[in-house]
Formats: C-alpha cells, sequence, structure tokens
C-alpha cells in the first residue's frame, strides 16, 4: 500500500468515527429530550446486555476467576472512591426534592430493591417485605443494640429499625441535608427519640463510635477500594459486631460500568465512565482482610425489575406533578427535562438488567460479616 492510500483509508475511518460520535452526541440530545420512545430505549439496553454477557463469561472457569481475582486486585490499588462519583450521586441522587421521591416511591421511601412473594404483592408491602428481611439477616438486632445505617437515604430502614426495636439507638448516616432534616422531622412526627442522623461522607468521616450492628444497602456499587472501605467499617463495629450488606451484582463476573463499543451509545446516560461498580456476587470475598463472612444470601433479579416496573409506573402516573417538582428543583425546563427523562431512564435500565433472563443473570446479594 502507498503512503498517500494509506493516508486516505485513516482519513475515512477518522470520518467514520466522526459519524459515530456524532450519532451517539445526537442520541443523548434525544434521550435527555425525551424523544427516544421507551420500546426503542429497552431494545438499545437489551443489545448492550447481550454484549455485555458475551464479554463477561470467559472460555474456562479458571480464566473466570482469574479475572474476577485480577479485578479485586486492581480496586485495591484505587481510592475509596472518585470525586466523579461522588459528583454524580449528589446531583442525580442523593440531592433531589423529597416531594419528588414521596410520589417515586412506596410508603416507607424505601429507595432500594424491593421483595415480592408473588404478583399480588403492592410496592408498599414489598417496601416492607425487604426491610422486614434485612432485620432478619442483619442477625438477631435486640433492643439496646447501637445499630448504623449508612447511606441511609430518606431513612426507611433506620425509622423501620427504631420502631421495631424502642430501646436501640440507631444512627444515619447521609451526604444530604435534605434527607436528615427529612428524617428529623418524620422521628418527632412519630415520636421516636432513639435516632441520630449525621451528615459524612463515608469515604473520608472517621469517629471512634463503635456499633453492634453496621448495615449498608445499595451504596458500593459506587464505590471502588474495598479494602479500605471494609477496614474503616470494621473499626466502627464493637469486638462481636455484625456488619450486614446488600448490593447489586452479576452472578459471576465484576466490571467498571462503562461503554463497551462505540456502538455503545447510551450507557454514559447514567452514569460517568467509570465511576459506577458492578461487583460479582462472590467479589467481596476476596476483601476479608478485616472482615470475615457469616453468610450469603441472593435475591433474584426479578424483585428489583419489578420494583423498578413500579416506579417507571409512579412516575408516569404522577408525570406532570414530577415536571413542576423539577422544575423548581433546577429552576430551568431544560435541565427540568434532563431529570425527569435520567429517572425515567433509569427505571428502564434497571427494569432490563435485572429482568435479564429471568433475574438469573444480574441480582441483588446479602452478605453478613463479623469483626476479625
Amino acid at each position: 500500500m502507498t503512503q498517500g492510500a494509506r493516508y486516505h483509508d485513516d482519513d475515512q475511518v477518522g470520518r467514520k468515527n466522526d459519524k459515530k460520535e456524532d450519532h451517539v452526541g445526537e442520541l443523548m440530545k434525544r434521550l435527555e429530550l425525551g424523544q427516544v420512545p421507551d420500546d426503542e430505549i429497552r431494545r438499545l439496553i437489551r443489545v448492550q446486555l447481550d454484549k455485555r454477557i458475551r464479554w463477561g463469561y470467559s472460555r474456562s472457569f479458571e480464566q473466570q476467576i482469574a479475572d474476577v481475582v485480577n479485578f479485586a486486585h486492581s480496586l485495591r490499588k484505587m481510592r475509596i472512591s472518585t470525586e466523579m462519583a461522588t459528583d454524580t450521586l449528589d446531583a442525580q441522587m442523593y440531592e433531589v426534592p423529597i416531594s419528588f421521591l414521596k410520589l417515586l416511591f412506596g410508603s416507607t421511601l424505601k429507595e432500594s430493591c424491593c421483595y415480592f412473594k408473588d404478583d399480588s404483592v403492592t410496592l408498599d408491602e414489598a417496601e416492607i417485605a425487604m426491610l422486614d428481611l434485612h432485620a432478619a439477616r442483619g442477625h438477631e438486632i435486640k433492643d439496646g443494640h447501637r445499630v448504623l445505617d449508612i447511606a441511609c437515604a430518606p431513612g426507611a430502614l433506620t425509622m423501620h429499625i427504631a420502631r421495631k426495636y424502642k430501646n436501640c439507638h440507631v444512627t444515619g448516616i447521609t451526604m444530604s441535608p435534605t434527607q436528615k432534616e427529612f428524617i428529623e422531622q418524620q422521628c418527632k412526627i412519630h415520636n421516636l427519640t432513639n435516632v441520630e442522623i449525621k451528615i459524612a461522607d463515608i469515604t473520608t468521616h472517621e469517629m471512634e463510635d463503635k456499633y453492634d450492628r453496621v448495615i449498608v444497602i445499595e451504596l458500593i456499587e459506587h464505590l471502588k477500594n474495598y479494602e479500605l472501605l471494609l477496614r474503616k467499617i470494621s473499626n466502627w463495629m464493637t469486638p462481636d459486631g455484625l456488619f450486614f450488606i446488600e448490593h447489586h451484582c452479576h452472578k459471576t463476573f465484576a466490571y467498571s460500568y462503562e461503554p463497551l463499543d462505540e456502538d455503545d451509545s447510551f450507557t454514559e446516560f447514567f452514569f460517568p465512565a467509570g465511576t459506577f461498580t458492578v461487583l460479582s456476587a462472590n467479589l467481596l470475598l476476596y476483601f476479608q482482610d478485616d472482615v470475615a463472612v457469616v453468610n450469603q444470601w441472593i435475591v433474584s433479579g426479578k424483585h428489583n425489575s419489578r420494583s423498578q416496573e413500579l416506579w417507571l409506573k409512579n412516575i408516569d402516573d404522577n408525570a406532570e406533578a414530577v415536571k413542576k417538582i423539577m422544575v423548581s428543583h433546577t429552576g430551568s425546563e431544560e435541565a427540568a427535562a434532563k431529570q425527569f427523562n435520567f429517572w425515567r431512564g433509569l427505571n428502564l435500565l434497571g427494569i432490563e438488567l435485572f429482568g435479564y433472563a429471568n433475574g438469573e443473570e444480574w441480582m441483588t446479594t446479602h452478605l453478613l460479616f463479623k469483626k476479625k
């Protein structure tokens, strides 16, 4: 090939890449404006999930385990979190109006996976069912225990435990002043005097307090170095304390949530590349430096997919009210539309992700650890 021909080919490749970038940019704009039909969004999600499955499964079990171990080693070289991940959470998830959350979730404002024993279970019932499951698998929370709920969100589990165990002292940690104010208001209304809410970033927070039970629900997906995180948490546990954690996972492989290829035109619509971690079901078992696993359970992805379906229905049933809240919150119609469509898109992603293969690929796991 002549040098001129090579340059000509390079120009063609460059033009093709430019066209792909233009296409991706155009699709992102359409997603933000809500101009992409749900069926098309779901189709695009399923295409990328199919690709992720082919990417994630190795040809041998030996290589499959090696991939997880190598990923665990790579996380040990990182900080607990990235600034971009924290900023994203603040902007898109933590600092949203409580009035919006009341329209999105059920009566307890539980922001995480709910538990549906059968198809007749309502969202309110499924929230309570999962809260009860958390308390049960948290292993014998007893009156008099000091309980720490890390990333307590609007306080569904914090207040559930406080109501159920009147002599427990329950501390919730959140990064959101709005959530703190809401929980404290609810505690006054329900005469809960055994709750304390702290505003803190747990990736940097230090304290001398010790707790009998520590609970973390759907937080660590936004974090990286689990060695440092679990060491920090172990320092907050009493010698016979227990630590319960719930996180999303794939049953076999682990990865950073980022585009697989140039054709992945929507992944970064949900989270900036690298800010979200999809753990494998066994990943935390490689971080037992300071804690030791006691038990593990799996919750089928069908429960989370159903949760997301009902959250999406709540958004659509209350669309005008949600849009008004978002306009007031963001200060502009354009920013409100982006927020509205972000939350709808996030629910569509959850429906497809956790519903994939009837809930048998991506799912939720519960782990119980003791202090070493």
